[in-house]
């Protein structure tokens, strides 16, 4: 497994592309004249500007010229013969000079057929002790260093395109960097990476030329639980050596091309049933209010789903109007014949459950608690004025009704909400709202309810026992979650195994024999002679019929082959544990009441409004009012996330004491 052993570091990284060019191209550059310079990377010095000097004075005594030895090439002296010959021949007569011209041409004819002898003994040679001739050589290099830029490059791309799924589709942000590390050690690719919120920089160091070359990938971010698992089980299967490069980035391709699993208007309407069914257990809501928090969640759907994405200006102010209109609708529906027919605290903060920034936050303390001070505080503060526009546009709605409705309610809370257990039926309800909102696979939903059913029965009992600090009830809660989601990821492969064992071996084959028992269709026959005949039997020929017994052995290779096309993926604790954080989120939020906070200011606002007197003081006093209220808002969703992060980090540290040496810890 990833987590039992380190992956060693290469003993030697691969060269950049930059030094692999230079060293094809200086290739050429070798056959330049001898008193030429060669630089370190191979190109030929003389071809910069020349520097002019004084001719050198000539020496007092003539060098002696080297004698040659009596001993020479046998091609020298049978040339040197043949010339002889053929010089001689040309004075003397007519029949002499045939003669010559006969014995030169075939002293000629021996010189080349001893160098044709002498070249194929050299060629022998060199293939016998693995050597060859230099332009052989220097092709062979060439197509080495040619394959090894491919190579290279694709590499490259692939890290590319990796960090960019990782990125569009939700990974842990805190971890980023480890995991392209992980990468790019196991390709052999020296790199270095930093992220920061929207972007990730990548440098490519080239050894040889002690350049790199500088990449920015710029993505926004999202989250797909389904794509995130694809991808995942594709980086495992790259970092452990099961799949090649460009394997591995024409899946990454067919990922990320691939169509989302459900539609705009249905995951509309799922934005409906979330807000419906948070509202009981986080909100206090009763039964008459989930149809009117159905409606207003199906809006805050429409807004970010189909308007945000068609006008850019529109999804700049997106937050502020949905909070505005929900609380405007919320308060006029809840002041309904006096207040008492719908609740307005639990319709107002249903209504933005799945807009609140909690997963934003809890990125933002995960990365400040992994000593990532640029993203984390990057994000952080965008957390906190995301925050203060919601508080605004909560204040602003209840606001502008109040100042329509004089008899407008003021009640934060619901009288004769559902109580206790009763309420625990919704938890699942919305966990399974949040994996459609969010793209996960059918494979997933059972362990993702269990893990945020179980996350939020720790955060409930656990508030009532410490009903002074909710920041213990957050810890607590979040510390169940990673522990199973840890625990899933670490033996959910071999529990997955085990279960299709079971399911194999024991369940399929009831089901098939039952299937057929009743179909009228002719492999009835065939599949009861493959499951009571043997294959030794079949090779004897115990059987009537050629085609039936040929028919009988497809369908047992059949059954076989069934068994054997088995893929588990890894198990993805950060896709597993994503909805169980988001149901952490509301109920935190709920408990400290900071939602509604601003419901004292709204009316202190219209009351100053109506009063005649005492200008000063009353803009005054509204001026504090929204103060308190956004930065109440933007304080309890910090506190909430702080919790859950303690949580998180604790429970990684239990189930991974020592971590995942070679594939990085893929959890929150």
């Amino acid at each position: 497994e990833g987590y039992e052993y380190q992956a060693a570091k290469p003993a030697q990284l691969r060269g950049g592309i930059l030094g692999a060019l230079l060293s094809l191209y200086g290739s050429d550059a070798r056959k330049s004249p001898a008193g030429s310079r060669k630089s370190s990377f191979g190109w030929d010095s003389t071809q910069s500007t020349p520097v002019h000097s004084a001719p050198p004075s000539e020496p007092s005594t003539p060098p002696e010229k080297p004698k040659r030895p009596f001993f020479g090439n046998r091609t020298a002296s049978s040339g040197s013969i043949a010339k002889l010959v053929s010089s001689a021949a040309v004075g003397a007569s007519p029949a002499v000079s045939g003669i010559g011209a006969e014995v030169a041409q075939r002293l000629k004819e021996r010189e080349a057929a001893e160098k044709a002898l002498r070249k194929r003994k050299g060629a022998s040679t060199a293939s016998l002790f693995g050597l060859g001739t230099p332009k052989s050589k220097e092709k062979d290099k060439q197509h080495r260093i040619t394959i090894h830029i491919a190579e290279t490059i694709a590499r490259h791309r692939y890290l590319e395109k990796l960090c960019r799924a990782l990125m569009e589709y939700g990974a842990p942000t805190h971890r980023l960097e480890e995991y392209m590390k992980m990468s790019a050690r196991v390709l052999e690719v020296p790199a270095q990476f930093l992220y920061i919120p929207g972007s990730m920089i990548i440098s490519f160091d080239d050894p040889q030329t002690h350049t790199a070359a500088v990449r920015l990938v710029r993505v926004n971010q999202g989250l797909d639980l389904g794509k995130l698992r694809d991808v995942h089980e594709l980086y495992k299967d790259v970092v452990h050596d099961r799949v090649g490069v460009e394997a591995a980035t024409k899946r990454l391709a067919e990922i990320t091309k691939r169509k989302q699993k459900f539609s705009k208007w249905f995951l509309i309407l799922m934005y409906g049933f979330a807000s419906a069914s948070v509202g009981p257990f986080a909100f206090g809501a009763r039964l008459i209010d989930l149809p009117i928090a159905f409606l207003l969640g199906s809006l805050v759907g429409l807004l970010q789903l189909h308007f945000a994405p068609r006008s850019e200006l529109y999804s700049n102010v997106f937050e502020i109007s949905a909070a505005v209109l929900t609380s405007f609708l919320a308060r006029a529906f809840g002041s309904i014949n006096g207040g008492n027919l719908f609740c307005f605290s639990a319709l107002a903060q249903s209504s933005i459950a799945l807009i609140l920034p909690g997963y934003t936050v809890l990125c933002a303390s995960l990365e400040l608690q992994s000593r990532s001070i640029v993203a984390g505080s990057v994000r952080m503060v965008y957390a906190i004025i995301y925050s203060l526009f919601l508080g605004f546009g909560i204040m602003i709605g209840t606001a502008l009704y109040g100042r329509f409705d004089s008899a407008a309610t003021s009640a934060t809370t619901c009288q004769s909400s559902i109580q206790g257990p009763y309420f625990f039926v919704s938890v699942p309800i919305f966990t399974l709202c949040l994996i459609i909102i969010n793209q996960g696979k059918y494979k997933q939903i059972p362990v993702m309810m269990i893990i945020s059913f179980s996350g939020y029965i720790v955060n409930y009992y656990s508030s009532t026992r410490f009903a002074s600090n909710t920041q213990i009830a957050n810890t607590l809660g979040a510390f169940a979650i990673g522990v199973l989601a840890n625990l899933y990821s670490r033996i959910g492969k071999r529990t997955e195994n085990l279960l299709l064992d079971i399911w194999d071996d024991h369940l399929l084959p009831r089901i098939d024999r039952l299937r057929i028992r009743f179909a009228s269709t002719p492999q009835r026959a065939f599949y009861k002679q493959a499951h009571h005949a043997s294959d030794a039997q079949l090779e004897a020929g115990q059987l009537a019929d050629e085609e039936e017994k040929s028919a009988a052995r497809a369908f047992t290779q059949d059954i076989a082959a069934k068994k054997r096309q088995r893929k588990v993926g890894y198990g993805l604790a950060a896709a597993a544990m994503l909805p169980a954080i988001f149901v952490q989120v509301p109920s935190g939020l709920a408990v400290s009441g900071s939602l509604v906070a601003g419901l004292a200011s709204a009316d202190q606002i219209n009351s100053d409004a109506t009063g005649g007197t005492g200008g000063s003081v009353a803009e005054g006093g509204a001026v504090v009012g929204l103060n308190s209220v956004a930065f109440n808002v933007s304080y309890s969703v910090i506190q909430v996330a702080i919790g859950i992060t303690v949580g998180l980090f604790l429970a990684a540290v239990v189930v991974y004491p020592s971590g995942k040496r070679r594939s990085g810890l893929f959890s929150f």
